[in-house]
């Protein structure tokens, strides 16, 4: 993933918390390292493809690429990180004068 997307959703992500809180920031950088490990998961699949063949001495053996557990890991790991983030609900919808109108 490159840094340009990386910074659009941490600038997407930093509009969402309270951005003086040290704890919620620290959150965030764990978040986009977690991003960048999964794409990075991604392309080492995409590498090696979803079956991977392990020699051991005379042995040849087929089995899944262990990334794919790793990605799935990775992915339980997101979504927890982003419910504590508060992402799991939509961002608040700022109000304009033409919705209070609409009221009245």
């Amino acid at each position: 993933m490159d840094e340009k997307k990386l910074k659009a959703i941490k600038n997407e992500l930093l509009k969402r918390i309270d951005s003086k809180s040290k704890v919620q920031q620290e959150k965030i950088e764990r978040y986009l390292n977690l991003v960048r490990l999964y794409y990075m998961l991604d392309e080492a699949i995409e590498k090696h493809g979803v079956m991977i063949t392990t020699i051991n001495g005379a042995q040849r053996f087929t089995k899944p690429n262990p990334a794919i557990a790793e990605k799935n890991k990775i992915n339980a790991s997101l979504i927890a990180l982003g419910k504590d983030l508060g992402l799991d609900t939509p961002p608040p919808v700022k109000e304009t004068d033409d919705d209070v109108s609409e009221l009245i």
